[in-house]
């Protein structure tokens, strides 16, 4: 890689990821905007039930991740025959947890998903967490090509399965062509199901590609369990960490189902568009992780903090655009990105809660660069620690009982989530500057 960190080098390494993480999340919102065209209560449903399933994919993909650190220091380092080896044991390790997830599937549902919200909300959370482990083959994957520099790879799969999953969310969700067997939020499953099988199986065919093969030497598929113990020990405490992020956030949708359904629409509606926005920060976390990785590997420690500088100027140039458009045209947002009746009460209550999502995302950019950066290190574990325990401890808990006290709100979770996310950037930055996140040597 060329030696010169500018912001556009930085941008044109995040520019795929960016695009990449965008069709991810279009797997979930598109079934957000089909199933809010379908009925108000799939929609909500289907909400509930995707945090829960999160929980668990997102801890098996920071789980695996690790794989992307390990992957680009030996490219850095020249040491390409290496670079499978990391890809191939966390596979081995996603595919071994259906053994967590299908048990999951078929008994935890109905203490997941509140009694109101059991007829959609069953059958999209059994489908997801059923399948949540090729998230984790898919992350191994994908760390790959971005860690070896062509991202590209990653965003030509993952449009080609948004594509299917459009398709087959419409046919499904309202039953056309005669399909009525699986309307609703199952539908929605089933294409999200089909559009991360893709883009796994075409991620797949690239690892496996004799130009990749021979230089990488992917075929290497052998489990090796010393391998294996050594990334799990790096990334696992990671993911777990993850999971407890990601739980949080299930239990306040919990909680705000729970308070009534105006308060479930309008986290329903923030969640999505700070999902939305989210491809943003993930595109220059993992540029910034592939980036520094390389780094790393060619010991030029001294010119990460260039990639800390450019990101940070490339999510200010994306924050500014985002705030023209919630200040003049909120509507665009509100009423199109997903669509149902609201009162004006009710639309003048999201308008503002767009600002707070906007703020959360403001500092939410800075936590997950710095997190990128300290991934290339193989520091997973105290940046998800840092930022699972200020969820819990700053929001989650709060939250119960402001639930208990009948004071629960959209917009006072949403302040805490400010002052969590304020809390782990300032914890984060502290980590970043101790160099104390440096553990891969190769």
């Amino acid at each position: 890689m060329s030696e010169n960190i500018t912001l556009w080098r930085v941008f044109k390494v995040a520019l795929p990821l960016m695009i990449s993480a965008l069709s991810s999340h279009l797997m979930l919102i598109l079934d957000q905007l089909v199933l809010a065209r379908y009925s108000v209560e799939a929609m909500i449903s289907a909400s509930s039930a995707s945090s829960w399933c999160a929980a668990l994919q997102l801890a098996i993909m920071s789980t695996t991740i690790i794989a992307g650190s390990f992957v680009g220091n030996y490219n850095g380092a020249g040491k390409y025959e290496q670079a499978g080896i990391p890809v191939w044991q966390m596979i081995w390790f996603s595919l071994s947890l259906f053994f967590v997830s299908v048990p999951l599937s078929l008994f935890a549902s109905k203490l997941c998903i509140p009694e109101n919200l059991h007829t959609e909300g069953i059958p999209y959370f059994k489908v997801l967490m059923c399948i949540a482990p090729i998230y984790g083959v898919y992350s191994s994957l994908s760390a790959f090509f971005a860690a070896i520099g062509k991202g590209y790879l990653i965003t030509i799969a993952v449009i080609l399965a948004n594509i299917v999953n459009i398709l087959v969310d419409i046919v499904l969700v309202f039953g056309y062509f005669g399909i009525d067997s699986y309307k609703g939020s199952v539908g929605a499953a089933i294409g999200t199901v089909m559009a991360i099988s893709v883009s796994t199986i075409i991620l797949f065919a690239c690892f496996l590609h004799p130009q990749i093969r021979n230089k990488y030497k992917t075929f290497n598929f052998r489990l090796q369990i010393d391998k294996l113990k050594k990334y799990l020990k790096l990334g696992l405490a990671g993911g777990i960490s993850h999971m407890f992020e990601t739980s949080s956030w299930a239990v306040l949708y919990y909680l705000l189902a729970k308070v009534g359904k105006d308060e479930a629409m309008l986290q329903s509606i923030a969640v999505s568009v700070n999902l939305f926005m989210a491809f943003i920060v993930c595109g220059l976390e993992k540029g910034a992780m592939a980036i520094t990785s390389n780094l790393l590997g060619a010991h030029k420690r001294e010119k990460v903090g260039k990639v800390l500088e450019k990101s940070l100027y490339i999510h200010l140039i994306f924050v500014m655009l985002i705030a023209v458009v919630f200040k003049f045209y909120p509507e665009l947002v509100i009423n199109n990105f997903i669509r149902f009746d609201i009162s004006s009460e009710i639309f003048q209550r999201a308008s503002d809660i767009l600002w707070f999502v906007l703020l959360y995302f403001l500092i939410d950019g800075f936590v997950w660069i710095i997190a990128g950066i300290v991934e290339a290190g193989g520091d997973i574990n105290y940046m998800m620690i840092t930022i699972a325990s200020c969820l819990w401890g700053i929001v989650a808990i709060p939250n119960y009982f402001l639930y208990q006290c009948n004071l629960l709100h959209v917009e006072r979770t949403w302040m805490l989530l400010f002052v969590s996310i304020v809390t782990s950037a300032t914890v984060l930055y502290h980590r970043y500057k101790s160099d104390k996140w440096i553990h891969i040597k190769v």
